[in-house]
């Protein structure tokens, strides 16, 4: 079979303090004298088990920047991330940056911002990977801070920051109050990628498309329960950027067989697969292209299909969509072997 790894792909579903490597983070908590138990690679945690509701993922995800001391700290996992995902074979990453995880008791949001798009801009051009950040605010937090954080999005603008995101696990989220926020970063030119369809069925994607001027969704795998929503989804190009093994191991879909991302893709809406906090689930980005061959079944052919959604994305410059699509012909262009047919 082709190599899962050498196939071009974008990994766009990727909060960040969820996805540095586990190594980098078990050196920071040696150093800081912590202990910290993490699951392994394809542990018990990719499967679901392990966590008893999504509120102890979230109390067990706060350790990992409580453990960064300053920003000399936040940039070594910033440059880490990036490497372990051009091993992964993406050429295109967009993690979700929560600066105000960090701020201020690392310095202002805008400080925070910097040295993160700084590290992981650096880290792409020495990898190879062109990365860009989705500021996202937490629609459970910050409301407060939305306005600013829209603010610091907005002139972050085409210098590292590629898009305005929200998140958040508890749906329906009222996203009313966050229009002003996202249409500061509209007007600065910044696509909207929120978090919906994941607790919340699927009038939630329409919220966040309709209330926020959402072209993107992350999760989004409830829109299936509405055959005319997924036809409208189809009809207006919205994509889904969906996490499989993250749905199961928190309980959204019962297994990785029962993932909607298959019957979403057939209906003609972009789907992308991404990891969402590897870091926690034990799976990368690889690894959601294994789910769909082994699990779902679908041939080399299909898959570079999915791939091939990563084309959509806004952020990505048309140097690094030329190398996705040529990238994705020659990989099929190749037998199982490698070899050049």
């Amino acid at each position: 079979m082709r190599s899962l790894t050498a196939l071009p792909k974008v990994h766009v579903h990727a909060h960040l303090d969820g996805s540095y490597p586990r190594e980098a983070v078990l050196a920071l908590a040696r150093r800081r004298g912590v202990p910290l138990d993490l699951p392994v690679r394809g542990g018990p945690a990719a499967t679901g088990e392990g966590w008893s509701d999504v509120w102890a993922f979230f109390e067990a995800y706060g350790r990992v920047p409580a453990l960064v001391a300053d920003l000399h700290d936040l940039a070594g996992l910033c440059r880490a991330l990036v490497a372990q995902e051009a091993a992964e074979g993406v050429v295109y990453l967009e993690p979700a940056i929560e600066p105000q995880l960090y701020a201020p008791r690392l310095g202002s949001l805008r400080e925070v911002t910097r040295v993160v798009v700084d590290a992981l801009g650096e880290a792409g051009r020495e990898h190879s990977v062109e990365v860009g950040s989705i500021l996202t605010l937490n629609t459970d937090q910050d409301e407060p801070i939305a306005a600013e954080l829209a603010a610091v999005a907005a002139e972050f603008a085409g210098r590292g920051v590629t898009a305005f995101g929200t998140a958040g696990f508890e749906e329906p989220s009222g996203l009313q109050r966050f229009t002003g926020a996202a249409a500061t970063a509209r007007a600065a030119g910044l696509p909207v990628v929120a978090h919906a369809g994941q607790t919340g069925g699927w009038e939630c994607v329409a919220e966040a498309i309709d209330v926020l001027g959402a072209t993107r969704i992350s999760h989004g795998v409830r829109s299936v329960e509405n055959p005319a929503f997924v036809r409208r989804l189809a009809d207006e190009g919205v994509v889904l950027d969906v996490a499989p093994v993250s749905n199961v191991a928190l309980g959204i879909v019962p297994t990785l067989a029962a993932h909607p991302a298959p019957v979403l893709h057939a209906a003609g809406v972009g789907v992308t697969l991404n990891a969402d906090d590897q870091l926690w689930f034990g799976r990368g980005v690889s690894d959601q292209y294994a789910v769909a061959r082994e699990v779902w079944k679908l041939s080399d052919t299909e898959l570079a299909a999915l791939a091939g959604h990563g084309l959509r994305i806004e952020g990505m410059s048309p140097a690094t969509r030329h190398r996705l699509g040529a990238g994705l012909l020659d990989w099929l262009e190749r037998s199982p072997a490698g070899v050049p047919t």
